[in-house]
């Protein structure tokens, strides 16, 4: 984790380093300015000098010297320029020289820098300038030298011997002899050499970069202080900034920070804590809210109630509304949060807790059993009152469970699940510990169910169903499950348990394959229940279609369908009805006479066949009642073609009377109860 103080370290290191480079960068700048600066200043003497000499080329040709003082040649370019050398070099620091490798003067002799020089510029013609660094007789020297070419104006004199006046000649043969002949055009005729010392050279840089040196070291320890001085200035907010941290935030103390801050910044800084504290507070405002109130009603929710039943002890009376979920399915969500916001008004004087969308709690102090009873009767008057939302009169039930004795929420939840169950409008916790024994064996029921399912112990039971000759016309298939002991048991005890385990479709799938296959290897007919579950499982049937498919005969298959609206009100069970026909199944409709007894229920289906229910043939004999309806249901079968069967005929006097009605086929007791085997 990076520190200021340690990134001040590395700063301090790095700036001191950057501090030398610049230094050294800057030494070797003024080095190459000064040094710069020197050949300049050669150059620029350098072009004087041939400037002499171009005057003086143009101007010699038109001048007589008549004082025979001066040199012959006093006026010549090459001669002029020598002396002004020789002149210049007297008492100053540096020497210059015109000099050649064809040199006439011995004076100008050129040394071996000169030479290399005179060879640059040889091999380098477009060249106009020759600088170096020279050490002679260990002392160091800068070396400058400038190209001297032949021009027009030089061949006057030192050109073609042929060509140059007889009296020029013979002067120039008796000063210099024949080495002043025979140049040409652009050929090089020597150097102006300037070399000076460089001690005197480094003095000026050593004593400019100890300027630029001070200046820099001025500078950077002027920033050092400055820096650290704004560095304790930020350290000072950063500082304040961390203090209201670890003394607010960390302690979860959300107020907004006031102290006042150098920096505009840390300025920002605070005021983005400022607003990260508000929006704290909100969110707490508004977590606490949806963590212990309900969003719809704002009533404290079950989060709250049980930490309210921690600190007190109270009778807790749970109140729902009764088929809410149909209300706000066929009425819309809008309605049905409107309908809750009544309730919630209607119980607002009790102090309510909303536990549920669906649900309320109250707690009451009242010590009386009797007392709580009557107040929750009245509660549920004054709650069952017409509601009035968009116009439309609503009527809504509710259920209440009471926990009086042990005072636990969950002991009031189970109460009211078993109003519900028990289908009653109150109920106190005291009376559901049946319900609770009904519980534990209906989860010992479910362990034997699996049981059975896993050890191949879920079988088909057939009852005989006989003509009026007693002789077998077809089977009627029963489901029976054996248990570990062998013990044959009737559906009636274990059905309803499989539906609500959702072991069901389970049972019903294994005794269907099985049926199949035992029936399918042989030509008896025979009869299978299917419930209006059974029907609207799409699962099922898919199976049941799959089986017909591979049937050899579907024409010997009945299925026995008990009367139901949910049949005449769905039209895919409807359309199922109709696909088993297809095959060549026939419909029975089973328990005839119990519910319903709607014959056009039975035109519409196009029935096979009717079952009439055994609460009708248990007391035919003696229920005049019961006479009636069964002759009107055999004279309704015979008029449509259909075929009527009679169940739980359990004597002979019963066979005997149903036979004279004309009933067809008989099923009970009298000739056989079910079987294992066929």
């Amino acid at each position: 984790m990076k520190t200021i103080k340690n990134e001040m370290i590395k700063l301090f290191i790095l700036s001191g380093i950057g501090l030398f480079i610049l230094l050294y960068i800057s030494y070797k700048s003024v080095t190459y300015f000064i040094v710069d600066q020197e050949y300049q200043k050669a150059r620029l003497l350098a072009h004087t000098l041939v400037y002499t000499r171009d005057y003086l080329a143009k101007v010699a040709p038109y001048v007589k010297l008549k004082n025979n003082h001066f040199h012959p040649f006093a006026i010549t370019p090459a001669y002029v320029v020598g002396q002004i050398t020789t002149m210049i070099k007297e008492g100053e620091h540096f020497e210059i020289k015109q000099t050649s490798d064809r040199y006439r003067d011995v004076l100008n002799k050129p040394n071996k820098y000169d030479l290399e020089a005179i060879e640059f510029f040889k091999k380098h013609p477009n060249k106009q300038d020759y600088f170096a660094f020279r050490t002679i007789n260990k002392k160091d020297y800068l070396f400058y030298a400038y190209p001297l070419k032949i021009e027009k104006s030089c061949l006057k004199c030192h050109g073609n011997v042929k060509e140059i006046p007889k009296d020029i000649y013979k002067k120039l043969i008796k000063l210099y002899g024949y080495r002043a002949f025979g140049y040409k055009l652009g050929e090089l005729r020597g150097v102006i050499s300037i070399r000076f010392p460089f001690d005197e050279v480094k003095e000026k840089i050593d004593c400019l970069f100890k300027k630029l040196a001070i200046f820099l070291l001025f500078i950077y320890i002027v920033g050092v202080i400055v820096f650290l001085r704004i560095n304790s200035l930020v350290l000072r907010d950063v500082e304040k900034v961390n203090k209201f941290m670890k003394d607010n935030l960390s302690r979860h103390i959300f107020r907004p920070m006031k102290d006042k801050l150098l920096f505009s910044e840390f300025e920002l800084i605070k005021n983005q804590i400022n607003e990260t504290v508000k929006s704290i507070k909100s969110f707490k405002r508004e977590s606490y809210n949806n963590m212990y109130y309900n969003y719809l009603t704002n009533y404290p929710n079950r989060t709250k109630l049980k930490e309210v039943l921690k600190r007190k002890t109270s009778a807790i009376i749970v109140i729902d509304i009764d088929s809410f979920k149909e209300i706000n399915y066929f009425y819309g969500e809008k309605l049905a949060d409107d309908l809750i916001l009544q309730v919630a008004k209607r119980l607002e004087k009790f102090n309510p807790f909303h536990t549920k969308i669906d649900q309320f709690v109250i707690l009451s102090s009242i010590s009386s059993k009797e007392e709580i009873y009557k107040f929750a009767k009245n509660l549920l008057e004054l709650l069952e009152e017409p509601y009035i939302i968009d116009g439309i009169k609503i009527f809504v039930k509710f259920r209440v469970g009471i926990s009086f004795c042990k005072r636990e929420f969950k002991e009031a939840i189970t109460a009211l699940e078993a109003a519900k169950f028990l289908n009653k409008d109150i109920v106190f916790c005291s009376e559901v510990e049946h319900l609770k024994e009904q519980a534990k064996k209906h989860l010992e029921w479910i362990k034997k169910l699996k049981d059975a399912i896993k050890n191949d112990r879920v079988i088909p039971h057939f009852q005989p169903i006989v003509n009026k000759e007693l002789k077998v016309c077809k089977y009627e298939v029963l489901m029976r499950i054996k248990d570990e002991k062998g013990k044959i048991i009737s559906p009636s005890v274990f059905l309803e348990i499989s539906k609500k385990s959702r072991l069901y479709f389970d049972l019903i799938k294994i005794m269907l394959n099985k049926v199949f296959d035992i029936f399918e290897t042989n030509n008896k007919e025979f009869s299978i229940n299917l419930t209006t579950l059974d029907m609207q499982n799409k699962e099922i049937r898919e199976f049941i279609l799959n089986k017909l498919s591979t049937f050899p005969d579907p024409s010997r298959i009945n299925f026995e369908i008990v009367e139901s609206e949910d049949i005449k009100s769905s039209n895919e069970t409807f359309e199922f009805v109709k696909k088993l026909q297809s095959f060549g199944c026939k419909i029975l409709i089973d328990d005839f006479g119990s519910g319903y007894a709607n014959f056009d229920y039975l035109l519409l289906l196009n029935a096979n066949g009717i079952k009439i229910d055994g609460s009708l043939i248990r007391n035919i004999l003696n229920d005049r009642n019961s006479q009636i309806i069964v002759k009107t249901i055999i004279a309704f079968a015979k008029e449509v073609n259909m075929q009527v069967i009679a169940e739980y005929v359990e004597t002979k006097e019963i066979f005997e009377y149903l036979k004279s009605l004309g009933i067809d086929c008989f099923q009970g007791h009298f000739y056989s109860s079910s079987k294992e085997n066929l």
